[in-house]
């Protein structure tokens, strides 16, 4: 049943009470009278948004005590890393409860280990609910544990949207006492189909491996509103057509998206390359010593083969988004050096072997410069060296034959080779327009290119070790220069490697002061000139430049949302700086 695709009032409230009345039998609803509607406050523009229309009836109010087994184990399912048990022994309320327990070996990231509720049919849009939930940690079976991070909830599986992420502020849990999560979400322009209940952690030390959840309460707040249901307009110009003679054009995904239509739809009209936002990062890859987990990145990977969509992968060694085993021991003190290496070989010839063949090229090392300011002759002198790699590879270091935690560079790239040699190896980092960070990267670039070259594991010579560096660009309005990014190119190519534009975003405003969305039409001005700049000197150093990649899809979708940095609005509508994307040079004249 579809609540609001184009039904009248009085088919709308026939199909609501039908949904009430079967959470009446099986979930123990509760129905009010509502108030009236009221105008939406944002129209947009027919070409992309379809108006729905207002409607009266009762409010929702959806209760679970899990005494019905029955019925809620089809609407209550674990994520992959957690088992649930209705238990009769133990409860808030009364003796009825939901159990949760954490799966040995598998990954202690957040969204592996929810509880997710999905809506036999999901809760209209227009309006606000208010979810209540209860969560107990006993403190049998979570010996050990670190003071244990507290519970929260996320709407429609959208964990890159901290908005649909609650509460803000989610504090701790304290074991042996319940604790509840009171929240109201945003008004909500889409059905709310789904509730992950959820530990807000992705550490094994501060999640708990048995908890409990119970008296789930969700109302909806104010009457329901006429929406604006945002519609992707596939009648323009296709980004990906349009630079098809320059470079490929891509942007981000999570694997659930792959079931979306309309997501889809807009994806293949306008992208033919895609990397994953989060599904292939270390954590969410192998949260374990010899436990690998590929299900959803697999989804991906598989969804985008199937499309004709070129994937990148991202990314193999990192200092964040990475479990412990790969750089730390049982107390958190870093590995040795032989140990640390020992792992990266073992995880990178599982990873990049497990998509060999299908991945066009990967970031093999992230962000592993910190703290420069002048600029360096050495580039190993502005390492993160509190990264736990760099700390690894330092221990057990012999520097009288030149070794030190700089080596797991070198390490990562060479074994990355042996695995895929078929794939593109990328450097990727961010403020890459810094001066003192463009040298770096070229200087490590030229220098591993240079130690390459004579050894003995080299079957191809002519061919560079790091072939290219990804230039992450999450750059600000306000700050950009974009003199600075093509001087960053210029360096990158006398140091004779490609580049790709890995995670292109410009927010409104700078990091000092930053903006809310809407942009006023200056603002969204002032954005698309630097898109517009940008784009033609892309084009101009289009023979030394693979891809460029958008960091997420439409402004609401971003993680720097606030500043509405991308080229479709939340309506999906297509913004000024769509506009200077498509025709730079004449978006500039």
């Amino acid at each position: 049943m579809k609540i609001f695709t184009n039904l009248g009032k009085s088919r709308f409230l026939w199909g609501t009470l039908l949904f009430l009345s079967f959470f009446a039998l099986s979930c123990q609803s509760a129905v009010k009278p509502a108030g009236k509607t009221e105008k939406p406050a944002e129209p947009a523009a027919a070409s992309n948004v379809q108006k729905e229309p207002e409607v009266s009836g009762p409010k929702i109010s959806l209760a679970f005590s899990f005494d019905n087994k029955e019925e809620e184990e089809k609407l209550f399912v674990p994520n992959s890393s957690s088992k649930v048990e209705w238990v009769s022994n133990f409860g808030r309320s009364n003796n009825t409860a939901l159990k949760v327990t954490h799966v040995e070996g598998e990954s202690y990231v957040s969204a592996y280990n929810a509880v997710r509720l999905t809506f036999k049919e999901p809760l209209p849009a227009g309006t606000t609910y208010r979810i209540i939930a209860w969560f107990y940690a006993p403190s049998v079976g979570n010996e050990g544990k670190r003071t244990l991070t507290g519970p929260g909830v996320v709407l429609n599986e959208e964990y890159p949207r901290s908005d649909m992420k609650l509460p803000a502020n989610f504090g701790i849990l304290p074991v042996d006492t319940w604790k509840e999560v009171n929240v109201v979400t945003p008004f909500l322009s889409v059905p709310l189909r789904s509730i992950d209940f959820r530990l807000v952690t992705n550490d094994k030390d501060s999640h708990p491996d048995v908890w409990y959840l119970d008296d789930i309460l969700i109302e909806q707040v104010g009457a329901i509103k006429a929406v604006e249901v945002a519609r992707w307009d596939l009648s323009l110009p296709s980004l990906a057509v349009v630079y098809k003679d320059y470079f490929l054009v891509g942007n981000i995904m999570n694997f659930h998206e792959t079931t979306d239509p309309d997501t889809v739809a807009m994806f293949k009209h306008h992208y033919n390359a895609v990397t994953a936002e989060n599904d292939m990062k270390p954590q969410y890859l192998s949260p374990a010593k010899g436990v690998y987990n590929f299900t959803n990145a697999d989804k991906l990977v598989n969804w985008a083969l199937a499309n004709n969509i070129k994937v990148h992968g991202h990314t193999l060694v990192w200092h964040s988004q990475s479990a412990a085993w790969l750089t730390q021991d049982a107390s958190g003190k870093p590995l040795t050096r032989a140990e640390a290496r020992a792992n990266m070989e073992e995880y990178i010839k599982n990873v990049a072997g497990h998509y060999r063949g299908k991945v066009i090229s990967w970031d093999v090392v992230n962000e592993a410069f910190d703290g420069g300011s002048m600029i360096p002759s050495d580039w190993k002198t502005v390492l993160r060296t509190a990264s736990p790699w760099y700390r690894a590879y330092a221990n057990g270091a012999d520097t009288s034959k030149g070794e030190s935690g700089a080596d797991y560079i070198y390490d990562a790239f060479v074994f990355t080779r042996l695995v895929d040699p078929g794939a593109t190896l990328y450097y990727n980092d961010y403020n890459e327009t810094d001066a003192w960070k463009r040298e770096a990267m070229a200087l490590m670039a030229e220098d591993l290119n240079k130690k390459w070259k004579t050894d003995p594991r080299n079957t191809q010579p002519d061919r560079p070790l790091i072939e290219g560096i990804g230039l992450q660009s999450h750059y600000w309005v306000d700050n950009l220069n974009p003199v600075d990014v093509e001087k960053t190119i210029t360096r990158l190519i006398d140091a004779g490697v490609k580049i790709s534009i890995t995670e292109l975003d410009i927010p409104a405003g700078s990091y000092g002061a930053q903006r809310t969305p809407p942009l006023t039409v200056a603002e969204e001005r002032a954005q698309a000139r630097l898109y517009a700049q940008l784009f033609r000197i892309y084009k101009k150093y289009a023979s030394h430049i693979e891809r460029v990649t958008f960091w997420g899809k439409a402004d609401h979708q971003s993680w720097r949302s606030n500043g509405s940095p991308l080229l479709f609005d939340r309506t999906f509508k297509a913004k000024e700086a769509y506009k200077a994307v498509i025709d730079p040079e004449g978006y500039l004249k």
